[in-house]
């Protein structure tokens, strides 16, 4: 039943924040670059887990992560400012997110 409360409340989120940006594409930015998903992971860690360590070493890869993330948003800005087509882009951008997705976890891994 959890899951598919975490399903429902992760949806509503998602849609919401795509109805903003329909309309206010500035402030739909800002709630998507928020830490929502970060929050309510962790929510749910210590609400199914209590465990604090879990939580921490989950807050330092979302940390880390950051810089993968940046990545992607760097080249979908330069290539979307290049002329290329939406699917070319965020398939590019995507390939080198998943290089750098690499490269972070191999750096934090134990």
């Amino acid at each position: 039943m959890l899951f598919v409360v975490k399903i429902i409340v992760s949806a509503l989120i998602i849609a919401l924040v795509s109805e903003i940006s329909k309309h206010l594409a500035n402030l739909g930015g800002l709630i998507a670059a928020m830490p929502i998903t970060t929050l309510l992971t962790m929510f749910w860690l210590k609400y199914e887990t209590g465990n604090r360590e879990v939580i921490v070493k989950f807050t330092i890869s979302v940390f880390w992560a950051i810089f993968p993330t940046l990545l992607f948003f760097l080249a979908a800005i330069y290539l979307f400012k290049r002329g290329w087509s939406f699917y070319p882009v965020i398939g590019a951008s995507l390939v080198i997110l998943s290089l750098a997705a690499i490269v972070h976890q191999k750096l934090l891994a134990p």
